[in-house]
């Protein structure tokens, strides 16, 4: 069974996933680079597979739905400057 630090490590390597893909996401749509675009794709991917670790862990609701939604408005904006 994980301790309670182990459980804010998860939260935390979730956090800074989400805050790589933001990053990314906002480099490549602003130079709309094909190479930079396919990147924060991959980035966001990797952040929502540690979402998903991290709701199987435990990762309350509210925190899950504020990420989830973080994500997928970098989803969309990635697809959008894409089309």
């Amino acid at each position: 069974m994980k301790n309670v630090t182990e459980d804010y490590n998860d939260i935390e390597q979730v956090e800074l996933a989400i805050q790589a893909a933001e990053r990314m996401v906002g480099q490549a749509t602003m130079s709309m680079d094909a190479t930079q675009l396919q990147n924060a794709t991959q980035a966001l991917e990797e952040a929502k597979q540690k979402l998903e670790e991290a709701k199987i862990i435990n990762l309350n609701h509210d925190q899950w739905e504020y990420s989830n939604s973080r994500l997928n408005r970098l989803s969309n904006q990635v697809e959008n400057a894409k089309d």
